[in-house]
């Protein structure tokens, strides 16, 4: 009861947002990690912290705040860690570096087994 409570007037207090405001909003919480855990998004989280950003990052919208503006906000006021995604180097070695590492790994698997293959085509057994 307390909770539809407090839900109710969160929703009264939020300001109107345009569509495009709307969907910055969106893309904002599902851009930073609700701080109490940084386990799971903005929008998803169900913690009075992750709440209150909500809120907070829709005022700062209506406000005419950038993307990058609230962006950084956050992130001088957390730390990088707050970005669901990471950016720049960081973004290179999770995304691409993981990707690299298993196509060199199927290269090596595919190289040994050629070469069980060639010894077994000659009679030898691999040891």
């Amino acid at each position: 009861m307390l909770a539809a409570t407090v839900m109710g007037m969160l929703l009264a207090a939020a300001p109107a947002l345009t569509p495009e405001q709307r969907a910055l909003v969106e893309k904002l919480e599902r851009a930073l990690l609700a701080p109490c855990c940084y386990q799971e998004v903005v929008a998803t989280h169900n913690s009075e912290q992750a709440r209150a950003m909500r809120a907070e990052i829709a005022e700062m919208v209506v406000s005419g705040r950038g993307e990058r503006e609230i962006l950084d906000y956050y992130k001088q006021r957390y730390g990088a860690r707050i970005l669901a995604e990471p950016e720049g180097a960081q973004w290179w070695i999770m995304n691409v570096v993981p990707v690299l590492m298993l196509v060199g790994g199927g290269v090596v698997v595919a190289l040994i087994l050629r070469k069980w293959r060639r010894a077994a085509e000659a009679g030898d057994v691999p040891a």
